[in-house]
């Protein structure tokens, strides 16, 4: 019988969000780095891969991995995966490029930032092809296009991916940023400022957002930043050197049974996300990822739907990198193409 597989470091809610971070830049020390280095394999042979997710905590988007784990279809490819929980993308994507993980679960935009400085991480597979952060305004909002917004209070993050959509969404749409007025505010204060009056909009992922605005009993929609010309990369896999240099195969199974998990958590939402709130501990309820879920699900599917699963697009890398470099502050001189590959998609998939 194949090892089960590890679900994920067990620290992931004894560490507070800065401890967790400074344990990652330290080699994960507070958390033990389950599995071994790219390469090595356990008891019964199976290859062991550390996946570094982009988070503290399990989210719905999480589901698919988690899936993949309880239903097998790891040890199907002969694999083993551990799942470390981090304080966020940019974590994630340094625990790969540093060796502390062999494959991450990260936002490509911010993967896309870190390899312009220089970070040995290459993209290896696009998951969400549609970028998920926009505008949400209550159900009653006189927001109904990009040209409604001037006059209005938005709430945005000081250094969060949203902040630098923003002004890229405002110059898309040729509205000059004194049109409107941003309001800084953290991540976690931004839909209570909504509910509260104080801003009329919110910048950040739309469908997390409705879904929170609903559990407090209210109604919500977005305007999507993709769907009004500032357009950048969502969610996908990154690989280190160890493994797109040496061990390509281990990259395709990989993808393969996550493909797997993703399949069947689209197919069965509700038991997909009671699983991964099992597993939570009780960070997550069932039924606020069952709302998240949906959501996310569909920002999946392709535009091109003639395109490999999971291919990572030209035109959506220097897109991206354009908007990084001209309102991100985004330097650094590492071609778009040595960003991404897809040569570990899997065949017929």
């Amino acid at each position: 019988m194949s090892t089960p597989n590890a679900r994920h470091i067990p620290c992931r809610r004894s560490l507070p969000r800065a401890l967790a971070a400074a344990a990652l830049a330290t080699g994960l020390a507070a958390c033990g780095t389950a599995g071994g280095a790219a390469g090595t394999t356990d008891a019964d042979g199976n290859r062991e891969v550390r996946v570094a997710l982009d988070w503290n905590s399990y989210v719905a988007y999480h589901a698919p991995l988690v899936i993949a784990q309880e239903k097998g279809f790891f040890d199907e490819e002969g694999i083993t995966t551990t799942l470390q929980l981090t304080a966020g993308s940019k974590d994630g994507v340094l625990a790969v490029g540093t060796g502390k993980a062999d494959i991450g679960w990260v936002d490509l935009s911010t993967a896309a930032a870190s390899m312009m400085s220089g970070l040995p991480v290459v993209s290896v597979a696009t998951v969400q092809h549609k970028n998920a952060t926009g505008l949400t305004v209550l159900e009653d909002s006189a927001i109904q296009e990009p040209d409604d917004v001037r006059g209005l209070r938005i709430g945005s993050t000081p250094g969060g991916s949203d902040s630098t959509l923003v002004p890229a969404f405002l110059s898309a749409n040729d509205i000059p940023e004194d049109d409107v007025t941003i309001v800084n505010l953290p991540a976690n204060g931004k839909i209570a400022a909504l509910l509260a009056g104080k801003v009329d909009a919110i910048s950040g992922q739309g469908y997390y957002a409705q879904s929170a605005i609903a559990d407090a009993g209210e109604e919500a929609r977005t305007l999507l930043y993709s769907d009004a010309g500032a357009d950048v990369l969502d969610h996908g896999f990154v690989a280190g050197n160890a493994l797109t240099d040496g061990d390509g195969e281990t990259i395709t199974a990989f993808l393969r049974a996550y493909r797997k998990g993703l399949d069947y958590t689209e197919e069965n939402q509700e038991e997909a996300c009671e699983v991964l709130a099992a597993e939570s501990d009780g960070t997550l309820t069932e039924s606020f990822c069952t709302s998240q879920l949906s959501g996310w699900l569909e920002l999946v599917p392709a535009a091109d739907t003639d395109a490999p699963w999971g291919s990572n697009s030209e035109s959506a890398w220097a897109d991206t990198i354009d908007i990084l470099q001209t309102y991100g502050g985004v330097e650094g001189d590492t071609a778009v193409a040595d960003m991404y590959t897809n040569d570990f998609l899997p065949d017929g998939q």
